[in-house]
């Protein structure tokens, strides 16, 4: 018997590429032609780039963000920049320190940037991220908000209906965030 691939659902899911450009060989122009418009959000466009190591996007609001490594991007020193459109659809850009992010007070985005330097990428731990945005009620990407406390209070959430391995994968995901601020603040 042959297996032709991993099937969900009695069906083989389909195979997504697309070609990656490296950052930091990207011109401002090269920029520009690496984004993919994903959706409208009224009369805006709401863009992601294909070469982000993260990209998410709200069409609530109409902002959308990109996280890539900064140039002079170490371990030493995690700085990243974060590109993208905000609510009025102006670009941005801004770079961040994911040595000094505090989850207690911080912005989604920086919370993605947390995610991102301590290798949470998966749709799993991006989930538990949207969730605890969700709890703290945040409008914008760039509100600052306690989400280690919403994080926290989703996985009480998630203690109450008996969804264990939620909880549990909400916690590890907690204590990775906590113990790389401790270690970094």
């Amino acid at each position: 018997m042959a297996v032709s691939g991993i099937t969900i659902s009695g069906m083989t899911p389909s195979v997504q590429t697309s070609q990656n450009i490296k950052t930091d060989q990207a011109s401002e122009k090269d920029y520009k032609n690496t984004v993919m418009k994903c959706v409208r959000a009224g009369d805006q466009d709401v863009l992601l780039c294909s070469d982000a190591l993260m990209s998410y996007a709200s069409p609530q609001t109409g902002e959308s963000v990109n996280i890539y490594r900064a140039e002079n991007y170490s371990k030493e020193n995690p700085v990243y920049l974060i590109r993208g459109l905000d609510a009025s659809g102006n670009p941005f850009e801004q770079e961040v320190d994911a040595g000094k992010i505090d989850p207690n007070h911080c912005s989604y985005n920086e919370l993605m940037v947390l995610n991102v330097e301590t290798g949470h990428t998966s749709p799993s731990d991006y989930l538990h991220a949207v969730a605890a945005r969700d709890k703290a009620g945040a409008g914008s990407y760039f509100d600052k908000m306690d989400y280690l406390s919403c994080a926290k209070a989703v996985m009480n959430d998630m203690k109450t209906v008996g969804s264990w391995d939620t909880y549990l994968a909400c916690s590890k995901w907690i204590d990775s965030l906590l113990k790389y601020c401790s270690e970094n603040i």
